[in-house]
């Protein structure tokens, strides 16, 4: 029963790129259920779904993704950054051996090209990724994505 419970606060703020703190307010609210085991909050993916399809948590998440979309406008220099795009993906991945390779061959490209990044785990196979990039380079990434059939 207890290896239902495997993900803890820290693997909810990554999943979500909020805080430690957020999660444990929506843990105090009741937004979020989960069990203490061994003196550690621990939750399963049904908790996590419960949380995800909260209307207090969507709105917040709404709110998270457009200021994330601001923050990255806000810190190109348009200067120097001509041919420049933004691109929002939404992936579901068919299993984990297919987004360990989507993002390894997302790590090669960044090794050589300039690349402003956010990525948002919904859960395990299900990413929000915002990118901004050369528009080769996002055209690149789009290929990757056709090419494993996300």
């Amino acid at each position: 029963m207890f290896e239902d419970y495997k993900y803890t606060i820290s693997d909810i703020a990554k999943m979500t790129k909020l805080t430690d703190r957020t999660i444990r307010n929506y843990l105090a609210k009741g937004n979020l259920k989960g069990m203490k085991i061994g003196g550690q909050w621990r939750f399963s993916k049904n908790d996590i779904y419960s949380l995800f399809n909260n209307d207090k948590f969507e709105d917040d998440m709404k709110q998270k993704t457009l200021q994330n979309i601001v923050d990255f406008f806000d810190s190109i220099d348009y200067e120097k950054n001509h041919n420049t795009a933004c691109c929002i993906f939404s992936l579901l991945f068919k299993d984990v051996e297919q987004k360990k390779n989507f993002f390894a061959k997302l790590k090669e490209i960044k090794s050589k090209e300039e690349i402003k990044e956010k990525i948002s785990f919904i859960d395990e196979l299900n990413v929000k990724l915002v990118i901004i990039a050369k528009t080769e380079t996002i055209l690149e990434i789009a290929s990757i994505i056709k090419e494993v059939q996300v």
